[in-house]
């Protein structure tokens, strides 16, 4: 195969792989916003096992996102840690075989007690914190 055509091959790939919509498999997105009480700033870090999505201060009422697609084997997951004045706290927020089904834009709020999910139909559904090793 020729080099241009190897070259042409990759822009198309890369740029498939830019759509929010690959073959039909959309781009999961998570939002998280700083509902913490007494209005207190709160720092999130996110990771998977393949991507360090750096920290992020966010000031009462902020919220930061973040995009990905689900791994080819079902099993992507990231964590996030939660830090603020005088705490630290860390949660699962997603993991693929608890809310792929679940959410496609997983919006999230903190709360001193817990992250919360938004549910579609309304409300929302708190889960206590991870416990800390």
């Amino acid at each position: 195969m020729s080099l241009l055509i190897q070259k042409l091959l990759l822009i198309c790939v890369l740029t498939l792989l830019s759509m929010d919509n690959v073959l039909g498999v959309p781009r999961r997105h998570v939002n998280i916003l700083n509902s913490l009480e007494d209005n207190l700033d709160l720092t999130v870090h996110c990771k998977s096992a393949d991507d360090d999505l750096g920290s992020h201060l966010l000031h009462h009422g902020d919220s930061y996102g973040f995009k990905f697609l689900n791994n080819f084997f079902g099993d992507t997951q990231f964590f996030c840690s939660f830090q603020w004045k005088g705490e630290f706290k860390w949660y699962d927020i997603y993991i693929a075989s608890r809310d792929s089904t679940k959410c496609y834009i997983c919006n999230w709020y903190i709360q001193k007690s817990g992250p919360c999910r938004v549910l579609y139909h309304g409300g929302s559904e708190c889960f206590p914190w991870n416990i800390n090793h």
